[in-house]
């Protein structure tokens, strides 16, 4: 099978929970609703037009922690916006939101980096992302930026390449891309030959058109950025020797 792969790389992330309230909780990865409407945007879908298109049928994403992180708790002070005229910050009734933030472990000299794999029933929706995704200073987007999660954490898009995929059953391995707790058959952490420190999260993966959840699921992610060893149902194992599993599986 024929996969998209890139990186998305920045300083500062927030991926708002679905079910946060008064404190804005983020996820420690990009769920699959984000990848997508970041892909869409740059394919120039209009808004919550795009659902169909990348429906979990046609569309396969996986995602991986490329670089260590950890979460910060910041309270922001958010503007009451109602007109351009309130960008200055003049209107009164500023709300103070506790957010949490995903950084680099290191934050002075470290970047955010996640590995993203992408395989759809449309090979020229793949070779159309993947020509805008490679321009060597820089991409093609209509209208967007590779935010992280809200749009003042700007991040960047590339390394994008086309590797060979190969679905098999049962397989047992290193895995470098966050695994669905529903694929999992067993976890092997005395064989993982690196630092693990596992994370659960409940994640949305589909939307219906009105933006409610569709699907959602459970996923363990190391936030140390190491492949984590666990035998699972189905696998892909990569051309450059890797495994991974979809986000939808």
């Amino acid at each position: 099978m024929k996969i998209l792969n890139f990186h998305i790389r920045g300083k500062m992330a927030h991926f708002r929970r679905y079910y946060s309230n008064s404190s804005a909780l983020s996820y420690s990865v990009p769920p699959r609703t984000t990848l997508i409407g970041l892909i869409a945007g740059l394919l120039g879908f209009e808004r919550d037009s795009y659902y169909g298109d990348f429906d979990p049928e046609g569309c396969r994403v996986a995602v991986g922690v490329c670089s260590p992180q950890k979460k910060l708790v910041q309270t922001l002070n958010l503007l009451m916006i109602k007109s351009s005229n309130d960008l200055n910050g003049s209107r009164q009734h500023h709300s103070q939101t506790p957010t949490e933030l995903i950084i680099p472990a290191n934050i002075r000299t470290g970047f955010l980096d996640y590995e993203v794999w992408i395989c759809h029933q449309n090979n020229d929706l793949i070779n159309t992302l993947h020509t805008r995704l490679e321009q060597k200073y820089g991409y093609l987007t209509q209208g967007v930026s590779a935010a992280l999660g809200t749009a003042q954490h700007l991040g960047w898009a590339e390394s994008a390449r086309i590797v060979e995929g190969e679905e098999v059953a049962e397989a047992q391995a290193d895995f470098f891309s966050i695994l669905p707790v529903s694929n999992v058959i067993s976890l092997h952490l005395s064989e993982s030959r690196h630092r693990l420190r596992l994370q659960k999260e409940d994640m949305p993966i589909h939307f219906h058109p009105d933006r409610t959840i569709a699907g959602k699921g459970n996923f363990l992610i190391n936030a140390s950025a190491a492949p984590v060893n666990a035998k699972v149902k189905t696998a892909v194992r990569l051309s450059d020797e890797r495994f991974i599993t979809w986000m939808e599986d």
